[in-house]
């Protein structure tokens, strides 16, 4: 009886991976790993000195009492895909951004860039800009947004390993705002 039931399973087994071997989507499927593993992913990182960013009305100066709005990178989470037929690999990021501004104001739509830099070895090799957008309802002060990035490519170099890459993200700041920024200690851990 057990030896039928084991000879049946055996069977059937052998049976489906028969009917896998040709299959183009199983090959691929193999190639292809799922992973939130630091052996695989590049590490994400919000760098410091761009994870706020003051934004200035156009008609002032970069004064703290010209400050119309200032939005700051809180965390992040990621996740990624290693392909090992492309030897590449695919990120997707998810940002918690902080926006603040003083009440009572109007409601308005804003947007803002951000980038996310792919380096290795001290070098970037890859930088994208991308641009959040928001809402402040009327008298609204404070808002917590999730921005989701969800492909960043990076093709691995045949003499590099995927978790040799790093991710850099940040807002793209101006001079000016680089300069109020230190100014007001608000890249200071």
């Amino acid at each position: 009886m057990k030896r039928t039931k084991l000879a049946l399973n055996l069977a059937a087994l052998i049976a489906a991976a028969i009917s896998l071997s040709g299959c183009d989507t199983w090959r691929s499927a193999v190639n292809y790993i799922r992973s939130d593993s630091t052996s695989v992913c590049p590490d994400v990182s919000i760098l410091a000195n761009t994870a706020v960013i003051p934004v200035f009305d156009p008609h002032a100066g970069a004064d703290p009492s010209n400050v119309v709005y200032t939005a700051q990178m809180t965390g992040l989470k990621s996740r990624c895909d290693y392909s090992k037929q492309h030897n590449q690999v695919d990120a997707n990021v998810r940002l918690f951004v902080k926006v603040s501004r003083p009440s009572g104001g109007e409601a308005t739509h804003y947007k803002v860039p951000y980038y996310i830099a792919v380096t290795s070895g001290g070098e970037i090799v890859d930088k994208q800009i991308h641009w959040l957008e928001f809402e402040f309802p009327q008298a609204s002060a404070n808002l917590q947004l999730e921005e989701l990035v969800d492909s960043v490519l990076i093709p691995v170099a045949k003499e590099k390993k995927s978790y040799e890459y790093h991710l850099l993200i940040g807002f793209q700041l101006t001079q000016a705002q680089l300069d109020y920024n230190k100014k007001m200690g608000q890249y200071l851990p």
